[in-house]
């Protein structure tokens, strides 16, 4: 007698991530240079908040303490001479590090991402009267997480960030020479969340087992036929003390006579 399958489709979806959203930041036509992928618009600050809030509604199928603090900058000069305002923009981004480094005890670095050359004003004579050219350069600002630091070492480091971006803050509202810069979008983050698949995976399986245990009948026991290539692991921010890791996996149970790979018992005479 043939036998009849009973197949199911099993997915679980361990959730997680900090991914950035932030939109593209509006550009001339004549912009010239490598974008940052984040692409965040220029920030509107005004002494706004800066720190990691708890979301408590997200779900995860691990969750783990962050070892990196991300926070975006912008930093943005105008010359008449683009190789000019190109060097303003190395002078401010130096001076950014040594402020950084000074209000983290070392452990924030500037990571540079993006270039962009734009225009302003109009061209020759009228351009150079102007200001002929913006130089935008982006990056992030990334500050170690020691496994040793508390709750209250790692807002201490929020507080140093929010104290340096206000400072700038307060130099774009002065029109003094070190405005120009601008930091914004903290979130906390594990660097190397691919750490954490062998984890994850065997999560996936113990979920994907209690659940072949609970639906199978006992004349026809569940067993994993396939499964779909995994997914990336996605991250998301719960705390500035917990981060949800997920990763899609899809595989296909389905009830054969005997498990797979298992030799057919010999008939009686």
């Amino acid at each position: 007698m043939r036998h009849v399958r009973h197949i199911a489709i099993v997915s679980f979806l361990c959730l997680g991530a900090c991914a950035s959203t932030h939109a593209d930041s509006p550009i001339s036509q004549h912009a010239v240079g490598s974008g940052y992928a984040s692409g965040s618009r220029e920030p509107e600050r005004r002494f706004d908040e800066t720190g990691v809030r708890m979301i408590s509604d997200q779900q995860a199928g691990l969750v783990v303490r962050p070892d990196m603090l991300v926070m975006e900058a912008r930093i943005e000069k105008e010359d008449a001479n683009a190789g000019k305002a190109f060097a303003l923009a190395q002078v401010a981004v130096a001076d950014l590090t040594t402020r950084l480094q000074r209000a983290t005890s070392g452990a924030a670095v500037f990571v540079p991402c993006g270039t962009q050359v734009t225009p302003v004003g109009g061209r020759g004579q009228e351009a150079a009267a102007a200001g002929a050219f913006r130089v935008l350069l982006e990056g992030r600002i990334e500050v170690a997480l020691a496994p040793e630091l508390d709750y209250w070492k790692r807002s201490a480091l929020v507080v140093a960030l929010a104290e340096v971006a206000d400072w700038y803050e307060a130099a774009r509202a002065a029109k003094t020479a070190d405005r120009g810069v601008s930091l914004s979008g903290t979130q906390v983050i594990v660097k190397n969340p691919e750490s954490y698949r062998g984890k994850l995976t065997e999560l996936w399986v113990q979920r994907a087992r209690a659940f072949a245990a609970a639906a199978q009948a006992r004349e026809a026991p569940l067993h994993l036929l396939d499964c779909a290539p995994p997914g990336d692991i996605v991250q998301k921010q719960r705390s500035l003390e917990e981060v949800a890791l997920s990763v899609s996996l899809s595989c296909r149970l389905g009830s054969l006579k005997a498990p797979p790979g298992a030799t057919p018992a010999a008939r009686s005479p």
